[in-house]
C-alpha cells in the first residue's frame, strides 16, 4: 500500500483551482503551515514544479514581472495533470494509512473534485479502517486465546488499535466539517444521505 505524494498533491491541487506562479504556490504552502502538519518542505516545491512540467503534468503559460522583481513563470495544470491529481487524491482519500498526512492536503485543496465523490471516497477509507480494526482485534483475541501472545505483543496490538479508533473518531468529526470545507472551496456540498457516523462496537 503506497501513500500519495504530498508535494505533487499540493501543486496539482492548487493549480486545479487556477493558474499560479511558483512564489504563489510557495507562499500558500507557508501560510497553511504544511511543513508542520504535512511534512512538505516548501523548498522542494520549485524542483517539483520543474519535474511536473517535464512530465507534461503542468505547463508554463506566461511570465509576469512586477517592478524590479524577478520574472516569474505562471503555470497551468494540463489534462494529464488532472488525471495524475485524481490518482493521488483518490489514494490519499481512500487508503487507510494511519500516519498519512496527504488526506489533509487532499481536503485542503479540493478544486475540481465533486463533493459527492469526496464523501464516497472518505466513506471507502472509513470502511477500510473499520475492517482493519475488526481484523486486528480478532487476530489479537485469537492469539491470546491460544496463549501465543506475550505482553509486549499485546501492547503492540493495543497501540495500533488506539490509532485506528482515533482515526475513525476523526472521520466522525469530519462529517460535520465537510460543509465548511466546501464553503472554503467555494462550492456547494450535497447533504449526506448514505454516510452516517460509525457506531463502533466497544473493543477492549
Amino acid at each position: 500500500m503506497r501513500d500519495a505524494n504530498p508535494v505533487r498533491l499540493l501543486i496539482l491541487g492548487l493549480l486545479a483551482g487556477g493558474q499560479l506562479h511558483g512564489h504563489q504556490i510557495r507562499r500558500t504552502a507557508e501560510l497553511t503551515g504544511i511543513e508542520q502538519w504535512g511534512g512538505v518542505k516548501v523548498g522542494a516545491l520549485y524542483g517539483m514544479l520543474h519535474r511536473l512540467a517535464a512530465e507534461g503534468l503542468i505547463e508554463p503559460v506566461r511570465t509576469e514581472q512586477e517592478g524590479n522583481r524577478p520574472q516569474r513563470t505562471v503555470y497551468a495544470i494540463t489534462a494529464e495533470g488532472r488525471a495524475e491529481l485524481a490518482i493521488h487524491r483518490d489514494r490519499a482519500l481512500t487508503q487507510p494509512i494511519l500516519h498519512s498526512t496527504t488526506v489533509e492536503a487532499a481536503l485542503k485543496w479540493p478544486a475540481g473534485l465533486d463533493h459527492k465523490a469526496l464523501r464516497e471516497r472518505l466513506a471507502r477509507r472509513r470502511d477500510a479502517l473499520t475492517s482493519a480494526l475488526a481484523d486486528l482485534v480478532a487476530s489479537r483475541d485469537l492469539y491470546e486465546k491460544e496463549g501465543k501472545l506475550p505482553a509486549s505483543g499485546i501492547a503492540g496490538y493495543r497501540r495500533t488499535q488506539l490509532h485506528l479508533e482515533a482515526e475513525l473518531a476523526w472521520h466522525d468529526e469530519l462529517d460535520a466539517m465537510l460543509p465548511a470545507i466546501a464553503r472554503e472551496a467555494g462550492t456547494a456540498l450535497e447533504p449526506a444521505t448514505d454516510v452516517t457516523p460509525l457506531r463502533r462496537r466497544k473493543t477492549s
